[in-house]
């Protein structure tokens, strides 16, 4: 059976459940590995058409009922409540043995939810690629979303070791560069940070009083990368923002705090307290680039 480099091994049919830009971007992360085969399931027919137009996905269905069977691994790239109605309905539906994995970028006690209705023979190892770019739908992927990104595994007590370590090593595989390990609720409290705080950054600066017409031409870098994630999927978001709304709110509180504090410095003019405010800032960025690119 041939591998890559991770150790992950390309004879295998992957399916993914929901083809739009995290979906879409496996499928073409997939044919690039050259894995068996690549199934597509997604109720959008024209997604799908455009998955099997470009080569990304060698089969395609709106329902999956009559080819779930053949995955040794299945994606689910959508929401977790659609994530577990799917499950329920096609619990009979999938191959023996075959191992499930999914995306959704708040756990809560999901993972135990679908562990409840799932067959025995089945392991569910919930993940989350923190890999994407603006904008939503499948003519947004692309493969190289997972190049250098991070990806959490939250695993739960008893899926098997070597279930773990396969998503792992697909998602190495994938290209991204760093995998970490940590329980649910973990994950959602650092998530409510570094994922969540930035798209409410980000689309209360655009929705700000003081963008108008003229905005536009005053533009440069700083505003393009501080606003990119505003390009969001708003359903998608809304529900996120919501399934972790105590994290976040206390994020939103921390923020406002360091926010009030440089605003009282400008107001004060003190000098010495703002030059060591933006020291203090630039040292924890370099640190945090080197720590990512030294890993």
């Amino acid at each position: 059976m041939e591998s890559t480099d991770s150790g992950f091994f390309t004879d295998q049919v992957i399916a993914i459940v929901g083809l739009g830009l995290i979906g879409g971007s496996y499928a073409k992360g997939f044919r690039k590995l050259k894995v068996k085969s690549v199934i597509g399931i997604d109720v959008n027919q024209e997604s799908l058409a455009e998955a099997l137009a470009d080569g990304s996905i060698d089969e395609a269905s709106t329902d999956g009922s009559q080819i779930l069977g053949e995955a040794d691994i299945v994606i689910f790239c959508m929401a977790a409540d659609s994530m577990m109605a799917f499950i329920k309905e096609h619990r009979q539906d999938f191959k023996q043995g075959a191992l499930l994995t999914d995306v959704a970028g708040i756990k809560g006690d999901s993972a135990d939810r679908i562990k409840a209705v799932l067959r025995d023979d089945l392991d569910f190892v919930p993940g989350h690629p923190m890999a994407g770019r603006e904008g939503s739908g499948y003519g947004m992927s692309r493969a190289e979303i997972f190049d250098g990104a991070n990806y959490i595994l939250v695993p739960m007590a008893d899926n098997k070791p070597e279930h773990v370590d396969a998503i792992e090593r697909m998602a190495r595989a994938l290209g991204c560069a760093h995998v970490v390990r940590v329980g649910a609720a973990e994950h959602d409290k650092l998530i409510a940070y570094t994922s969540s705080l930035p798209h409410v950054l980000a689309t209360s600066l655009i929705n700000s009083e003081s963008m108008d017409t003229m905005t536009r031409y005053f533009v440069a870098g700083s505003f393009r990368d501080g606003t990119r994630v505003a390009d969001i999927n708003a359903p998608l978001w809304t529900k996120l923002f919501f399934s972790n709304k105590e994290n976040l709110l206390k994020e939103i509180d921390q923020f406002s705090a360091s926010l009030k504090v440089f605003a009282n410095l400008l107001s004060e003019e003190d000098t010495k307290g703002m030059t060591r405010f933006l020291q203090q800032a630039a040292l924890r960025r370099r640190e945090l680039v080197h720590e990512t690119h030294s890993r």
